[in-house]
């Protein structure tokens, strides 16, 4: 155990363990990850792993843009394995008003330089044959997508971040982080105290837990994320292109033989991390296959295999949530010191190197390469969500993370 650090992130999933890993590159500073688990272990390799690149802002795109070619690196960039397909994938669309949706992607797509191409349903079936055309109103091919094995990333960085030189605490909880004024000062854990200037809140779950704890609020929900990887299927590949289905909210992906595939459901489980106690580990999140039962009987003209393909492993995290769709990430705007990198929005993953990059710089340089105002904690500054408010829209966000109408 250490008594003193130059920067302390507290969470080792991706966002956590690529902002300790870059701050460890920069070199010169004393960089300590902590998590109240083992390194790595918690939401992030229970996630699907998809990078989606047509989003609905620009900033998003260039963000993901720049995350695919850390990815496309990361082996060689951090000396750790990834295993990760360019697949592309195909974004459907059911009803008329979503076939508007994908042609606004499409020239918002062709406009920041992706690859992508409005497609036939007959064209989109024949790309990935478990997709049947029955309901299907419109298609998108979206070529930059891709996807990797989501248990690789944050442990990955974490053992890039110590091989420069970061000290990893598992089993470290936090119980709070210290501040003098308006100053952070360090933290206090159930190991004893580091002293500080910088802390970066990187605890998934646990974020608003480890902020409320020193008297700061951020407007974020713990959500519950369920997914299914399939046992093999005669014809499966790994370069078949992703399904995201938009008014459904359903997705699929190879995986091991068969495939990946899960719900952004409309009513989902959202979890009080206080309530689930200090001992709380995502493994033992509680499950509930029903929900994708629904899911699959919904989607059954479309992806008509899921209603019968047997289930190799039914896994879940808790991703967090925000009421308007976007990540927070950076400074506290009272406390000096005090950083996010949270509020992932089922897109923390995918993003996590561009995301960590762009954190450290921030800390290290007190700018950025990039505007990420819209990200910005002080954007919360001037509202006073209720619970009810935040969770409200909070579901809406997960539900239409396709941008159904």
């Amino acid at each position: 155990m250490i008594n003193k650090a130059d920067v302390v992130v507290i969470g080792s999933g991706g966002l956590g363990a690529a902002t300790a890993y870059y701050l460890a590159k920069r070199g010169g500073l004393t960089v300590a990850l902590l998590d109240k688990h083992d390194i790595g272990s918690q939401t992030s390799p229970r996630a699907a792993g998809m990078v989606s690149c047509v989003r609905k802002g620009d900033l998003m795109i260039k963000l993901i843009k720049d995350a695919c070619r850390k990815i496309e690196s990361f082996t060689e960039e951090t000396g750790q394995p990834l295993d990760w397909v360019h697949s592309g994938s195909l974004k459907i669309a059911r009803r008329p008003q979503d076939a508007d949706v994908i042609a606004a992607d499409l020239q918002r797509g062709k406009r920041m330089g992706l690859d992508v191409e409005q497609v036939s349903p007959d064209a989109a079936c024949r790309l990935n044959p478990f997709l049947k055309s029955s309901g299907v109103v419109a298609a998108l091919r979206i070529g930059d997508d891709r996807y990797f094995d989501p248990a690789q990333i944050a442990i990955g960085f974490a053992r890039g971040a110590e091989a420069k030189g970061a000290i990893l605490l598992p089993k470290t909880d936090v119980t709070e982080v210290s501040i003098e004024g308006d100053k952070v000062t360090g933290i206090q854990t159930t190991k004893g105290p580091i002293q500080a200037p910088v802390v970066v809140d990187a605890a998934g779950a646990w974020t608003r837990q480890v902020a409320e704890a020193s008297d700061i609020h951020v407007p974020l929900v713990p959500t519950r994320q369920q997914l299914i990887v399939t046992e093999a299927l005669e014809g499966a590949r790994a370069d078949l292109p992703m399904v995201r289905i938009m008014d459904a909210a359903v997705y699929i992906r190879p995986c091991q033989g068969g495939f990946l595939w899960g719900v952004y459901e409309e009513d989902p489980r959202f979890f009080n991390m206080k309530v689930l106690g200090p001992a709380f580990d995502v493994r033992d999140m509680p499950l509930d296959v029903d929900v994708l039962r629904r899911a699959a009987e919904e989607v059954k003209a479309q992806l008509p295999f899921l209603l019968t393909a047997k289930t190799r492993e039914f896994r879940g995290g808790i991703p967090t949530m925000t009421a308007d769709g976007h990540h927070i990430l950076g400074p506290a705007p009272a406390v000096k010191g005090f950083f996010f990198a949270s509020g992932c929005n089922v897109a923390g993953l995918s993003i996590s190197p561009t995301i960590g990059e762009s954190l450290a710089a921030w800390i290290v340089d007190g700018q950025l390469p990039i505007d990420l105002s819209p990200m910005s904690p002080a954007r919360f500054s001037n509202k006073n969500w209720s619970d009810e408010q935040l969770q409200r829209d909070a579901a809406w966000q997960y539900r239409h993370f396709y941008g159904a109408v």
